[in-house]
């Protein structure tokens, strides 16, 4: 699993690459926490373009990614879905938890616009 970020404005885009499993969730989860706490961003966007899998332990930070963006008073969206990872998704019902786009740019502008 790679993870690179990008920043656009207020917007912190993550972009996880492979795998996210119980031998490499804690890597995402350290990258991902680092990256909000530098930049302060007020939102996040996971594209997950380049996704292939992920557990449920890349599931659990997902869920604690979308808890600290409300608690901080901002969102979390995720876009790009490989179908394999989309179906993952659906499964464990993230795509009624948070705001889910096809694109990354309409992620990052639903985010500007909230």
């Amino acid at each position: 699993m790679q993870c690179s970020f990008e920043t656009d404005g207020d917007v912190l885009i993550a972009c996880p690459a492979g795998r996210i499993d119980t031998t490499n969730y804690n890597d995402f989860k350290t990258a991902l926490n680092g990256n909000l706490d530098e930049t302060k961003a007020k939102h996040l966007v996971i594209d997950l373009t380049a996704l292939e899998y992920v557990s449920s332990a890349g599931f659990r930070e997902f869920f604690l990614a979308g808890r600290r963006m409300s608690r901080d008073g901002g969102t979390l969206s995720v876009c790009s879905f490989q179908p394999q990872v989309k179906e993952l998704f659906e499964i464990a019902q993230f795509m009624t938890a948070y705001a889910v786009h096809d694109t990354r740019e309409a992620a990052v502008a639903a985010a500007k616009a909230s």
